[in-house]
């Protein structure tokens, strides 16, 4: 499966500011997405009923050393 997404304007100059590469975009997208399919837990409430933030921190502590690496820039 292919999936093309359009990021707005602002969002792409700040990866092209930060040197961040299509290949680095493409892990934190395929983990976010990842760690989404992962919390189907409840069946009957959406994903972000309540909160992103447990979402949020389960895909930084997961894949800490992408961040890291992403905030060095």
């Amino acid at each position: 499966m292919t999936l093309t997404i359009e990021l707005p304007d602002t969002l792409t100059q700040q990866f092209r500011e930060r040197q961040i590469s299509e290949k680095e975009i493409k892990a934190v997208v395929l983990a976010a997405l990842e760690i989404w399919l992962a919390q189907q837990d409840s069946k009957n409430s959406g994903h972000f009923t309540e909160s992103a933030v447990p979402f949020v921190r389960r895909l930084i502590a997961q894949n800490r050393e992408l961040f890291e690496a992403l905030a060095q820039r």
